[in-house]
C-alpha cells in the first residue's frame, strides 16, 4: 500500500506540472510566437506523437529492466525540459521540447501502470489502475487552470515553477521500490527476447480503439483555451476544471465497478457518453453545452481506459504485461498526436462546429472496433480472470 501511495504522489505532482502545460503552451505559442491554431493544437500533440514511437519500447524496458529506472528517469527529464521552456524563443525549440517531455511522460507512464498492475494482482487491476488514474488527473484538475494563472504573470516564471514541481515528483520517485519480479520464465523471456514484433498482438484491435478516443481526449486539452473563449466562456480554466473533476469523480468507482460487474459492461456506457460529448461540442456551441460536453467526455474517457486496461491486463502473461501495456497506449498517443493538429486545423478553417464532428465520427469508429475485440476474444476472456461477471455486448 505504502508502494502505491509513493507512486501516487510522484504522478499527482507531475502530471500537474504536464497538466499546466497543457494550457499555457498553446497560449505560448499563439499569444508570444505568433503561431496558428494549428501550431498551438500541435504543440500539444507533438508530445502525445513522441509517446507513440517509445510507449512500446518502454513496455519492453519495463518488462526487460524492471520499472523503477523509467519511473526516476522520465520524472528528471521532464523537470529539465520545464526548464529549458525559458530558453526556447522559436517554435520549432518549443516542439523540440514537448518532443522530448513526450519520451520521458511516455517512459514514466507504462512504468507507472504496470508497477500498479503489479501491485494489485489479477482481482483488483482495474481499481489499482483508477486509483492511478485518479491520481494522474488530479494533477490535471489542477495543473491547467494554475498553468493559465502562472501563463498570465510570465511565462518563464512559469517554466521554472513547473520545473520545480517535476522535481519534486522525481525526489518522491526515489522512494518507489521495484514492483517487477523476476521468476524463471521472465528470466528467459528477457534474455532471448519476445515473440512478436513492434506491438504486441492482442494489444491491437482495443488500440485501435484508444486511437479513436484519443482525438476526442486532445480535442479537449489542446483546443479548451480557444474554445472557451469562442463561446464567451472567457478563461478556460473552469472548463478545464469541470472536465478533470468528471474524471476524478467518475474514477472513485469505475475501476471497482470494473473488477466487479466485469469490463465490457464499463466500456460500452462509457463509449457512449464519450460520443455524446464530442457531438455535443460540435453541434451546440454555447457556455452551457461546452460544460456539459466536457462532463460527456471526461466521464467516457474514465470509464473506459482503466476497464480496457485491465481487459488486455488479464490476456497476457506477466513477463508480457508491460509490452502489451506499451502498445496499447501507443495507439492512444497515436490519435492524441494527430488529434491536436486536425481538429485545430479544421477550426482555422471551417470553425469549432465542423472540428469536433471528427472526433464525435472516430468515437462511433471506435466502438464498433471495441465490439469486434470483444466478440474476436470473447472465449479466451471468458476463461480469465473476469470470467464470472463478463458478458459480450
Amino acid at each position: 500500500m505504502l508502494q502505491r501511495w509513493r507512486l501516487d504522489l510522484s504522478a499527482v505532482l507531475l502530471y500537474f506540472a504536464l497538466g499546466a502545460m497543457f494550457s499555457a503552451v498553446p497560449r505560448y505559442v499563439h499569444e508570444d510566437l505568433g503561431g496558428t491554431r494549428a501550431l498551438s493544437g500541435f504543440s500539444v500533440s507533438v508530445f502525445f506523437l513522441a509517446a507513440v514511437l517509445t510507449r512500446p519500447i518502454a513496455g519492453r524496458m519495463v518488462d526487460r529492466y524492471g520499472g523503477r529506472p523509467c519511473i526516476l528517469g522520465g520524472s528528471l527529464l521532464v523537470a529539465l525540459g520545464m526548464v529549458a521552456m525559458t530558453a526556447a524563443t522559436a517554435i520549432p525549440a518549443v516542439l523540440a521540447l514537448r518532443f522530448t517531455q513526450g519520451v520521458a511522460g511516455s517512459a514514466f507512464y507504462v512504468a507507472a501502470v504496470t508497477a500498479s498492475t503489479d501491485i494489485a494482482g489479477p482481482a483488483r487491476r482495474a481499481s489499482a489502475v483508477s486509483q492511478l488514474s485518479f491520481a494522474i488527473y488530479l494533477g490535471f484538475a489542477l495543473g491547467p487552470a494554475v498553468g493559465e494563472r502562472l501563463a498570465d504573470i510570465g511565462f518563464k516564471a512559469a517554466w521554472l515553477a513547473l520545473g520545480a514541481v517535476a522535481a519534486i515528483a522525481s525526489a518522491v520517485a526515489v522512494s518507489v521500490p521495484e514492483t517487477r519480479p523476476v521468476s524463471g520464465r521472465e528470466r528467459t523471456l528477457r534474455s532471448t527476447g519476445y515473440r512478436f514484433g513492434f506491438l504486441h498482438p492482442v494489444a491491437v484491435l482495443p488500440g485501435l480503439t484508444l486511437l479513436a478516443l484519443g482525438v476526442g481526449y486532445v480535442s479537449v486539452t489542446s483546443q479548451s483555451a480557444l474554445y472557451a473563449r469562442a463561446v464567451g466562456i472567457g478563461s478556460s480554466s473552469s472548463l478545464f476544471g469541470a472536465y478533470a473533476i468528471t474524471i476524478l469523480v467518475v474514477r472513485l468507482v469505475a475501476g471497482r465497478l470494473a473488477d466487479r460487474i466485469g469490463p465490457v459492461n464499463v466500456m460500452f456506457p462509457g463509449m457512449a457518453a464519450l460520443v455524446s460529448g464530442c457531438s455535443v461540442w460540435s453541434l451546440v456551441q454555447s457556455p452551457v453545452s461546452a460544460y456539459a460536453g466536457a462532463v460527456l467526455i471526461g466521464a467516457g474517457w474514465a470509464l473506459v481506459f482503466p476497464a480496457l486496461t485491465a481487459w488486455l491486463a488479464a490476456r497476457v502473461s506477466d513477463a508480457e504485461r508491460g509490452a502489451a501495456i506499451g502498445s496499447l497506449v501507443a495507439f492512444m498517443d497515436a490519435g492524441q498526436g494527430m488529434g491536436g493538429y486536425a481538429v485545430g486545423a479544421i477550426a482555422d478553417r471551417f470553425g469549432f462546429g465542423w472540428a469536433f464532428a471528427l472526433p464525435a465520427a472516430l468515437a462511433l469508429c471506435g466502438t464498433v472496433v471495441l465490439m469486434l475485440a470483444v466478440r474476436r476474444y470473447r472465449d479466451e476472456y471468458r476463461a480469465g480472470a473476469f470470467a464470472a461477471a463478463d458478458t459480450a455486448p
